[in-house]
């Protein structure tokens, strides 16, 4: 008890009970907060201080992921880790959105292993724990502050911790303390004799008995691969710092401010160069749109020399970079819009163009694909094209609504997102293999890049050439195509691979 009221006989259970009574001797700050609750149920108790549930999850990732490319597993493991967190949260209710949120980003890990299907699996995984660590978290800036502490803390707080784990340990290192106490020489003296004795007699008991002796061979001739060994405790070690912070570290309440960039008058802008600007931008890119319209689509001729493939390329890509940076400078002169009644019509048109200008840059393209046929370069430019066309008329509809930064920032985050968990789903390989083979007949054909694609091309190339009998391939093209290893573990198994090893 504290110094201001003691009373002397009375049990320590009662004694502790009786915190209140203490009340006007506490801090300030202590009257106020109740006691702790202890915890509510045996899951909780157990995982409560993490060591227990961070030591099972790196024994899980062994048995999971260690020595296999492993897709179901994987799935598997994110959903221990989420059942550990629930489970030392002592959470019965508020877990089904997390849960539902954690499925959806388990289905493309599911649906093939790859890059994009493990970083929406990761962010999935992030975003389910902060639902579930703060479930009273239900504005878009809170929990997108939340889900960057978590990321922030994972490559940091697991080592911190180790670090401080091994200063507190060797400042209580039972070595310091014997010789602090001044009992070292006394601990020697009473173990020095029994030890030594007993190592005498272990030699003559082994010596005298073969049994204790082929055991023990047998037990100590073990083949240790130590390079292995040492892989396979850096991955233990490696798992344990990442799982860290996912077991310890609380959302943090505090909102992200979206507050919108002041880019105008930190490039020097004011209101009537923003103003002249968008007169002479405007005439400019009309004077552009006009003459690609007129050849991708009137039939205008080209210089002398140059064909359509060439125009496509020269003018597919450099299209798409002037208008990013019409969006730049689109956002860069939104703090103008009320100095002058010119510039929101102005801005709105120059926004409409750079729209038609990425149409054009995709028509370039797909001119360029016509005659070199399709590639993942140039899916990936194709998808891209799209996403800015799109971003530039939410910049547009942003000006035109008076919307908030906030709401620009998600509507492009939703944007980008949405269209990667699409992407996580569509086989390339395959869109790619058939598309080759289609204009193989008419068209030169890189079949080197055929040959590239991969095992998850084969079943579309099967069917393409059950379409096409009469279509004849180069010698070891049906041959070079790579085959699928077949999956002898559940560990590495998934939907794709499945559907074209069969």
């Amino acid at each position: 008890m504290s110094d201001g009221f003691t009373v002397r006989g009375v049990p320590r259970s009662i004694a502790l009970d009786g915190w209140w009574l203490a009340s006007d001797a506490m801090p300030e700050t202590a009257k106020n907060d109740p006691p702790r609750r202890p915890p509510s149920t045996l899951g909780e108790s157990i995982w409560n201080n993490g060591p227990l549930g961070l030591i099972l999850l790196i024994l899980l990732a062994d048995f999971l992921l260690w020595g296999y490319k492993p897709a179901f597993a994987l799935a598997l493991f994110a959903w221990c880790i989420f059942g550990t967190v629930a489970l030392g949260r002592g959470l019965s209710r508020g877990a089904l959105k997390p849960a539902i949120l954690l499925a959806l980003a388990t289905l493309p890990v599911l649906e093939y292993l790859q890059t994009l299907s493990v970083g929406i699996l990761v962010i999935g995984l992030l975003s389910a724990l902060v639902l579930l660590n703060g479930s009273g978290i239900n504005r878009i800036d809170r929990f997108a502050a939340s889900l960057l502490r978590l990321a922030n803390a994972m490559p940091w707080t697991g080592p911190l911790a180790l670090l401080t784990g091994l200063r507190n340990l060797q400042a209580h290192a039972p070595g310091r303390v014997l010789l602090e106490d001044g009992n070292l020489r006394a601990a020697l003296r009473n173990w020095a004799f029994p030890v030594g004795g007993a190592c005498v007699l272990s030699a003559l008991l082994i010596g005298a008995n073969p049994v204790i002796e082929q055991s023990l061979q047998q037990l100590l001739a073990f083949d240790l691969d130590l390079v292995e060994a040492m892989r396979r405790a850096l991955f233990w070690g490696g798992t344990g710092l990442l799982l860290w912070p996912l077991l310890t570290v609380s959302p943090n309440p505090e909102p992200l401010a979206f507050a919108a960039p002041k880019w105008g008058p930190a490039l020097g802008l004011n209101a009537g160069s923003v103003l002249r600007a968008l007169l002479v931008f405007n005439l400019f890119l009309g004077v552009q749109s006009v003459l690609d319209f007129s050849i991708l689509l009137g039939g205008a001729a080209l210089p002398d020399g140059m064909s359509y493939a060439t125009y496509a390329h020269r003018g597919a890509y450099p299209l798409l970079v002037t208008a990013m940076l019409a969006g730049a400078f689109a956002l860069a002169a939104r703090p103008f819009l009320t100095s002058h009644h010119a510039i929101k019509p102005l801005l709105l048109i120059w926004l409409l163009q750079n729209v038609l200008l990425t149409l054009s840059a995709v028509l370039r393209l797909d001119l360029y694909i016509a005659e070199f046929g399709l590639t993942y370069l140039r899916i990936h430019a194709l998808i891209w094209m799209g996403l800015v066309a799109v971003g530039l008329i939410l910049v547009g509809w942003q000006i035109l609504r008076a919307r908030s930064s906030l709401w620009l920032v998600v509507c492009s985050a939703s944007l980008g997102f949405g269209t990667l968990y699409v992407c996580a789903f569509i086989n390339f390989a395959a869109l790619i293999a058939t598309h080759t083979l289609e204009r193989s007949a008419t068209h030169r054909t890189d079949w080197s890049y055929f040959c590239a694609l991969g095992p998850t091309a084969n079943r579309a190339v099967a069917r393409k050439l059950g379409d096409l009998p009469a279509l004849s391939l180069p010698s070891g093209v049906k041959t070079c195509l790579r085959t699928h290893d077949p999956i002898t573990n559940w560990r590495e198994w998934d939907f794709r691979t499945l559907r074209t090893a069969s």
